[in-house]
């Protein structure tokens, strides 16, 4: 074969591998676009089925076994199995999207997990999480807020099982038990001293 056949082989090869990367890429994108319309039917079965055959793509298989796992698809599931109300998978699934180098995706995928910690009632976890966000993103409002929250029921957690909290308790027990009786009460009329 001559040199300029050989370049001609190479950039057949090389053009149809970018128009079969091109078409997973058109396929993934397309899919995602009808996903939200899915999720606001309610047919989350369905969109993670959607989710499912993208992933089982020619052109997602051969990325993942290069290694690279797709984040996005990752973080899709992890948000319809919130909604599904499996928090133990779509954990699993925000963890794998947490992996991206994309900050914005890897902000809202550690976010949505602390979401699913805070549900858990593990306050500072969550909190380490949200505190993660918002080094990525020091503008997230709704992180801050989740954040202080986070620290106030963490704080009232220890709170209610201290023992100063639990001696207290007992006191104002003791103290409903004792007969007080009628001795202190208003009897007759006011003395004024001068």
């Amino acid at each position: 074969m001559s040199g300029k056949n050989l370049a001609r082989l190479f950039l057949l090869v090389l053009a149809c591998l970018l128009i079969l990367y091109s078409y997973g890429y058109y396929k993934k994108h397309y899919a995602l676009a009808m996903l939200e319309g899915k999720i606001k039917m309610g047919k989350y079965k369905d969109a993670l089925a959607s989710l499912d055959e993208v992933q089982n793509s020619a052109i997602i298989r051969i990325l993942g076994k290069l290694g690279k796992e797709d984040p996005v698809i990752a973080y899709n599931k992890g948000v319809l199995y919130t909604l599904m109300e499996n928090k133990k998978k779509a954990g699993a699934e925000y963890r794998k999207a947490m992996e991206t180098s994309d900050p914005i995706l890897k902000a809202r995928a550690i976010y949505n997990n602390a979401n699913l910690i805070a549900t858990d009632m593990d306050f500072s976890t969550a909190a380490m999480q949200y505190a993660e966000v918002l080094k990525i993103d020091a503008g997230d409002f709704q992180a801050k807020k989740n954040l202080e929250r986070m620290r106030l029921g963490e704080q009232q957690f220890n709170t209610m099982f201290s023992p100063e909290q639990q001696e207290r308790e007992d006191r104002i027990e003791a103290l409903k038990l004792i007969p007080w009786g009628t001795k202190y009460k208003y009897s007759g009329e006011q003395k004024i001293r001068w």
